[in-house]
């Protein structure tokens, strides 16, 4: 009878099928659905023209430019001279009103500085390019331009919330679910946040949405650990393609559709899918096993096997080598449940399930680079990924071509890392990255194109180096953690996430620069933090904290005699594969 060293080597003989394209299509689903929420900022709340609104000038039949040459007062913003966009002239409008425009009425720069301004509460917008957008409906300009983006923000502040959350609610009640609860209730937050008629009600919505995106996590993880160990590189970076599909797709719908509202109830109707594959999908038979649930991981393995035509133990010997794999590292096992259960405060509960992540050296050293890698990644990808109106003229456009990037961006870099090694790879494209973005600080502004061209490169490696922090991080945590381990590694882009808004639409205000200092300058820092991480290739998947540390740690690899000889079980696992 064949030998099974581990789980894998399970996985390894079911080979890839049906049911491997089954575990996945949770994961596939979400990154249909899920960019058209977290790209909102984009279309929903672009930076949009606008200037100060004169009532006595309504029903004039001026043309728009007599009228704000008459009300509106040129700025230097820096870079030109800008139509003020929260001043206006105090002038005598009623009485010109019905006028016609004579070339008379027209003021030198000279006579215009003497002109006295004021500050305005009702404003006008350019509706050439979008017909209504968040900020035009509530006024998020001038005093409340600091509210604006708030409405991107708030929903990269629910991913960091969520990230922990429900990173551990995979581990505890399993990834199936907690991806259907997240199915029903993103259903009914994305239909209502599109018809609310209070901002608040909408940022509230926003953060929920954020909580909920990051069920990408625990569908990640439900894929990966049904995939043998062989083709988790190919499975793990390509899977991530549709993300660049679904931002592609987004691009053309916000330019035939350019109302906020309909342009969201639009993107919602994917979700029909998430619904209708809900009664299909199967547990991770790999959480199963942990959790001791034998019997069902055995039925859901068997499952697998005649899907793919292949022949596996009989059940109950499956059920005993599940318990063997299980029971390898009981004492381990049952610390982490305790460290997880009991009648705790929720704080203090979170507090230890995270401290978890910093128990051993190895896995300590592992937590910290990836938690650089993610938070870096966070701010450069986002940011460049929202900045349309700041790196390109056609919103529109930029969103097309950057996420078309994405599709190199997480497949391209496939046989590199499969050959060179993750982590020389990661620091190659965060260098990279950093190197382009940081570029556009030294070209000249009539070079549009070539502006446009450095922020594209730097979007296409900076994607390379988010698929792979998936990767990386489900091959480096334990499978006890791997959920939680990622899931709040993953957090830290989150919250590098929430700050790119701001840089966008309120410090790029008042510096023009700093978008490309701040992107660039976090892409060369996450190319150090990469060089701290050990390398994962062609090893085997830890399902242990003693595990991970007889892999990876330098101790256990010094040693004659590790008390469970590692490198039989890789040797074995080789042969698998």
């Amino acid at each position: 009878m064949k030998q099974y060293a581990n789980f894998d080597c399970l996985l390894t003989t079911l080979g890839i099928g049906r049911w491997t394209f089954l575990m996945f299509s949770s994961y596939i689903l979400w990154t249909l659905l899920l960019p058209y929420f977290s790209l909102g900022g984009a279309f929903y709340n672009p930076t949009v023209a606008h200037w100060c609104r004169v009532p006595e000038f309504d029903n004039s039949n001026w043309t728009l430019e007599q009228r704000l040459n008459y009300s509106i007062p040129w700025e230097d913003n820096g870079e030109q001279l800008k139509r003020s966009q929260c001043r206006m002239f105090v002038r005598d409008y009623e009485a010109v009103a019905q006028l016609p425009w004579t070339p008379d009425l027209v003021v030198s720069q000279e006579e215009e500085s003497l002109l006295e301004t004021q500050s305005c509460d009702h404003w006008e917008y350019d509706t050439s390019v979008f017909s209504s957008t968040v900020s035009m409906e509530w006024d998020l300009v001038c005093g409340k331009a600091s509210l604006s983006p708030f409405f991107q923000s708030f929903y990269f502040f629910g991913t960091a919330v969520g990230e922990p959350l429900l990173g551990f609610l995979g581990d505890r009640y399993g990834r199936r679910r907690i991806v259907i609860v997240s199915i029903v209730a993103f259903t009914l937050t994305a239909t209502s946040s599109a018809l609310v008629p209070l901002y608040s009600l909408v940022l509230a919505a926003r953060f929920v949405l954020g909580v909920i995106h990051t069920i990408i996590g625990p569908s990640y993880i439900q894929g990966l650990e049904a995939c043998p160990p062989k083709f988790r590189t190919i499975f793990g970076l390509l899977a991530t393609t549709p993300f660049a599909v679904t931002g592609m797709l987004f691009g053309a719908w916000a330019y035939l559709v350019r109302d906020w509202r309909k342009l969201q109830l639009l993107c919602t109707l994917p979700v029909a899918l998430l619904l209708l594959h809900i009664p299909f999908v199967d547990e991770s038979p790999r959480w199963l096993m942990m959790q001791g649930r034998y019997k069902v991981a055995a039925n859901t393995l068997m499952k697998a096997a005649r899907w793919h035509s292949v022949t596996l133990p009989p059940r109950n010997e499956l059920e005993q080598l599940l318990a063997k794999f299980h029971s390898e590292d009981v004492e381990e096992r049952s610390e982490t449940r305790d460290s997880t259960t009991g009648a705790r405060c929720c704080l203090r509960t979170w507090w230890e399930d995270l401290s978890i992540l910093a128990r051993i050296p190895i896995l300590r050293r592992i937590t910290i680079a990836l938690f650089g890698c993610w938070f870096c990644t966070g701010v450069t990808y986002w940011g460049i990924s929202l900045s349309g109106t700041t790196f390109s003229t056609d919103p529109f456009l930029y969103m097309v071509l950057s996420s078309l990037m994405e599709i190199p961006g997480y497949s391209g870099f496939t046989p590199f890392v499969a050959h060179l090694g993750r982590r020389s790879v990661l620091a190659f494209n965060f260098s990279v990255c950093a190197a382009s973005i940081l570029t556009i600080l030294v070209t000249p502004s009539n070079y549009p194109r070539i502006i446009f061209s450095l922020a594209l490169v730097g979007k296409l490696f900076i994607t390379g180096s988010y698929g792979m922090l998936y990767l990386v991080s489900s091959e480096l945590f334990p499978t006890c953690l791997r959920s939680r381990g990622l899931n709040v590694s993953s957090m830290m882009a989150r919250l590098g996430s929430v700050i790119s808004p701001f840089i966008i639409k309120v410090l790029a205000a008042s510096y023009w620069w700093s978008p490309s200092v701040v992107f660039g300058v976090c892409a060369a820092v996450g190319s150090l933090f990469a060089l701290l991480l050990p390398e994962s290739n062609k090893k085997p998947l830890p399902d242990t904290m003693e595990q991970l540390e007889e892999i990876y740690s330098s101790k256990s690899h010094s040693t004659t005699t590790p008390k469970k000889t590692n490198s039989e079980t890789s040797s074995l696992l080789e042969e698998c594969v």
